[in-house]
């Protein structure tokens, strides 16, 4: 993956974590926190590209632009679901 592809999709799962963290259900809002803190520790471009690859580069893209995407229709348990399947990717 590219570094500037992987950190578009860095990005989308830090907004998605941040919609849950200020949007979503109460009882969820701690841990939406701790992933927008987990996802925008890669969002640096001085980053080294060999310490931030993932299991499944096309997974991880589609992944993210998904629990984006739910978040924004206030689909909160899928877009969390997926905000830890992106999570589960980064090696």
């Amino acid at each position: 993956m590219q570094r500037a592809e992987f950190l578009a999709a860095i990005r989308q799962l830090a907004a998605a974590a941040e919609i849950l963290a200020k949007a979503g259900p109460s009882d969820g809002r701690l841990d939406a926190f701790q992933l927008l803190a987990f996802f925008r520790r890669y969002d640096n471009p001085a980053l080294d590209s060999a310490t931030t690859t993932t299991s499944d580069d096309r997974l991880f893209a589609l992944t993210a632009q998904a629990a984006l995407d739910l978040a924004g229709r206030n689909a909160f348990e899928a877009s969390h679901a997926l905000l830890e399947q992106a999570r589960s990717l980064l090696s």
